[in-house]
């Protein structure tokens, strides 16, 4: 039934550093027909996909598996890396006020950063960069879907990707 919301699960594969340090992410999805699932929350581990992208799945007993992306949404993923709590608090406090929205968990250093379509990536990327010191505060692009941005660095993310881009 559309609107329907279902948990959606990304089987992921470690790196030899183990990382991401799970074998699977579950994200939340809104059914929109046609076995696709709009997604409804940042992802923490999955490379390739953003808060609002459309997911075609697979059933497999009663999970739903993520098989491919159908179609973006318009979404940019950051994650970031902030060692010191009060930083990490300056951080999201301050990406707030650019637009973004952050999934956040108190013990664990880690948080994702939404960037909707209509929010100025390249403020938030500049903002990230000049705070970076590449130890106790860090970022890495997960899922660039915003206009302008260079071609090598979507290449990477595109090169990263979790599921593979359904082509139209």
């Amino acid at each position: 039934m559309k609107g329907t919301f279902h948990k959606i699960v990304f089987e992921l594969t470690p790196d030899k550093d183990d990382y991401p340090p799970v074998a699977a992410e579950t994200i939340w999805g809104i059914y929109s027909g046609d076995g696709t699932y709009t997604l409804d929350n940042t992802p923490y581990y999955v490379y390739g996909v953003s808060k609002g992208d459309s997911v075609q799945v697979k059933s497999s007993g009663d999970e739903m598996i993520a098989v491919r992306v159908a179609k973006q949404g318009g979404h940019s993923t950051v994650r970031v890396f902030a060692s010191d709590t009060e930083e990490k608090r300056k951080i999201i406090a301050h990406l707030h006020q650019l637009g973004a929205s952050c999934s956040v968990s108190q013990e664990v250093s880690l948080f994702t950063v939404d960037i909707p379509s209509d929010c100025g990536f390249f403020a938030i990327d500049r903002y990230l960069s000049d705070i970076a010191d590449g130890e106790n505060t860090a970022y890495e692009d997960a899922c660039l879907q915003h206009s302008d941005i260079e071609s090598s660095r979507l290449g990477e993310c595109l090169s990263l990707a979790s599921l593979p881009l359904l082509a139209h």
